[in-house]
């Protein structure tokens, strides 16, 4: 039996009546098309350079830039035969081709996946401008998911410099009052208290969250320098990039609750094994 493929969408196949539109005019399934969850697409940013004949306008495309960048869209299982009608709806391997990416699950675990970008000599220097329909599409897709828009709007302007999640999620020694925080202050716009699924264990002098079922109590902080901070933090953590297997914490996107409202963070989950008997049942650090 073979496997289906994990695709991720962050165009108008986040949208299933444009998806099962194509596939009635094809007259195929759309089913095999199957969403798993929200997810994020690491180290690349939106951007509209190409026009599409068909989208009578820009059409999106994902442009790698650093990690400190994700993209938001969605994680799908694709099946043999709706690939086959994927591949063709977007046009590949002559609009759009098809790239290997990691992509970050809802609950903040990596996956590789497949993705498609559009081809080199299909792109323009300059901005091609969405129509208000597509724009809106892309819009509705994501805040449907929960998903922030913020990455869409700066695309529509042109503008990539400012990463999509500004927020950064903190459960020990870099919590205010604790020994690391001086090290994050300077970084930090406003801090909230919060929440994020995972389990927490004692580490020694720190802790490290685990994913699995449970509450962890931490801090929400908006990083006013968001490159910065990361790049401080990896340091700090143990981080040595996505794809490293020797990392001692991993940096990826989980969404956290506030008093008032969700939102998706970045934070570090610790990558070494743990004993049963380290778990901090009340998710908290003292």
């Amino acid at each position: 039996m073979t496997q289906n493929r994990l695709y991720f969408g962050y165009g108008s196949n986040l949208d299933w009546d444009d998806w099962s539109a194509y596939c009635q005019q094809k007259n195929v399934s759309p089913d095999g098309l199957k969403e798993r969850e929200p997810a994020w697409l690491i180290g690349h940013h939106l951007k509209f350079h190409y026009f599409s004949s068909g989208r009578k306008g820009g059409a999106a495309d994902v442009v790698p830039i650093n990690s400190f960048h994700a993209t938001p869209g969605a994680l799908y299982e694709v099946d043999e035969s709706a690939w086959r009608t994927l591949v063709a709806k977007e046009g590949a391997p002559r609009f759009y081709e098809e790239k290997e990416v990691l992509v970050i699950g809802q609950d903040g675990r990596l996956h590789h996946a497949t993705t498609f970008v559009v081809c080199e000599h299909r792109t323009t220097p300059e901005f091609v401008q969405p129509t208000e329909a597509y724009h809106q599409l892309i819009h509705n897709g994501l805040e449907q998911r929960g998903l922030p828009t913020r990455g869409l709007e700066q695309a529509v302007q042109h503008t990539f410099n400012v990463p999509t999640v500004q927020h950064l999620f903190v459960y020990g020694t870099l919590m205010s009052g604790q020994t690391r925080f001086n090290q994050l202050q300077p970084f930090i716009d406003s801090i909230e208290n919060a929440t994020t699924e995972g389990q927490l264990h004692h580490l020694g002098a720190y802790p490290g969250l685990k994913h699995g079922e449970g509450i962890v109590h931490g801090e929400l902080m908006k990083m006013s320098d968001v490159e910065s901070c990361l790049e401080r933090m990896d340091g700090i953590e143990g981080f040595f990039g996505f794809g490293h297997t020797n990392s001692l914490y991993q940096r990826t996107i989980v969404q956290v609750q506030t008093d008032t409202e969700m939102r998706w963070a970045w934070t570090y989950v610790y990558t070494g094994h743990v004993e049963k008997d380290s778990r901090i049942e009340d998710g908290r650090w003292v």
